[in-house]
């Protein structure tokens, strides 16, 4: 019969990763970039509807 031996000292030490507020309020969005990136989602996901429609 096998026991598996758990050390208790073995907890987990890990740090909890935490976000200062001052971090949130201090932070500059590039607003031009995420429109982009949004408007070339939608771009991309039309253009694919088409394209699939087009198969049919």
């Amino acid at each position: 019969m096998n026991t598996t031996i758990h050390n208790s000292d073995a907890a987990f030490v890990e740090d909890p990763h935490t976000i200062n507020w001052c971090d949130i309020e201090n932070t500059e969005i590039d607003y031009d970039n995420y429109l982009n990136e949004i408007e070339s989602f939608f771009r991309e996901d039309f253009e694919n509807d088409i394209l699939e429609e087009e198969d049919v």
